[in-house]
């Protein structure tokens, strides 16, 4: 074979790596129309009217329309169309509003909302799909001599906590100072979200000796303090402790959100993080996003100790997972018991 021969199949070669880098990169390429929805969460309440919002943008001019439709089962429930115009390079943003079914009490549904980004001549430039998951309002639909025989002790100075429980006739018993709460040796220990530690001296040792003497105990969100590491020193040694973040919540259950909850998108209202005090180790209150949003702390004798970080009362009335959250943990204090049934349905 000749130079000249061999320098062709070279420079041949070298023209066909560099093509297939180009097709690479440009499947690789972000698409030159984008189309996406503001709200990450998937869940709702069935019944109410929600305005989503979808940001489309697109690196070639559009003049076109955003054609979108609603549907369960293969059914459409509705359907619309709205004016797309975009500059080169520039984003546009639309509402769109949808009623919601109602949703029977016990049962999820599942709908799918589908947007097109289309031009003049109906050629698809973008599209988004995403799941529109219906939860009753109550959780709690049967399942209230099951809350009382939990035996819910609350600890509320902030109140917020206790106010959701009377909206919603949840069972409990208010305890009005720290000392009362130490004498608790029976029920289920409830600590109201947004709660001071550092206020409270001496209360997250407390929360700690009631678990590890059988009690189940569920602090919420606390807003600054600190635990003792469980099992420092003389204290009682857990089973097992276990520290998390969002995952816990898909652990709980699927159908809730775990990476965005209505109305702004955050879950977390507290992380933990390990810090050290003297010789000991210590669980720090600290803002989103910092920290752990879960400690789980297991004992011998049965009891439990979960601190969530997770704005539940905070988010109560934007979406349906805080509530369900609520009563996944409630039922994790009392696993041996058969737990609330919910049904997917199709309509």
């Amino acid at each position: 074979m000749g130079p000249i021969h061999a320098a062709r199949i070279a420079g041949a070669a070298a023209t066909a790596v560099i093509a297939a880098l180009a097709a690479w990169h440009a499947a690789c390429a972000e698409p030159a129309t984008v189309l996406a929805c503001r709200e990450h969460w998937s869940t709702f309440f069935g019944g109410r009217e929600v305005r989503l919002h979808f940001a489309a943008r697109s690196e070639p001019p559009v003049d076109g329309r955003l054609l979108w439709s609603h549907a369960a089962d293969g059914r459409t429930i509705a359907r619309g169309e709205l004016a797309a115009e975009l500059k080169g390079g520039g984003e546009s943003e639309a509402e769109i509003r949808l009623r919601l079914p109602e949703v029977r009490e016990g049962v999820v549904l599942d709908t799918q909302l589908s947007v097109v980004l289309a031009d003049r001549r109906n050629q698809v430039l973008a599209r988004h799909d995403r799941i529109v998951r219906l939860f009753p309002s109550d959780p709690f639909v049967d399942r209230r001599k099951w809350l009382g025989s939990l035996g819910i002790v609350l600890y509320d100075p902030k109140g917020e906590t206790e106010a959701v429980c009377k909206a919603h006739d949840l069972p409990y018993r208010l305890v009005g100072t720290p000392a009362a709460l130490s004498e608790v040796g029976q029920g289920t220990v409830v600590i109201g979200e947004g709660l001071s530690l550092e206020d409270h001296r001496g209360l997250a040792e407390t929360l700690l000796r009631l678990a590890a003497g059988g009690v189940p105990v569920l602090c919420l969100a606390p807003a600054s303090g600190s635990f003792p590491f469980p099992g420092s020193g003389d204290d009682p040694q857990p089973r097992r402790v276990v520290l998390g973040g969002c995952e816990v919540i898909r652990e709980l259950d699927k159908c809730l959100d775990a990476d965005a909850w209505a109305p702004d998108g955050r879950v977390a209202a507290a992380g933990l993080e390990l810090s050290t005090a003297g010789r000991g180790a210590l669980l720090s209150v600290a803002p989103p996003p910092r920290g752990w949003r879960w400690l789980e702390v297991v004992y011998p004798q049965g009891g439990r100790l979960i601190v969530c970080g997770f704005g539940i009362v905070q988010h109560w009335d934007a979406g349906p997972t805080p509530r369900w959250l609520l009563l996944r943990i409630l039922e994790r204090f009392s696993e041996g018991t058969e737990r609330a049934v919910v049904s997917f349905e199709k309509e």
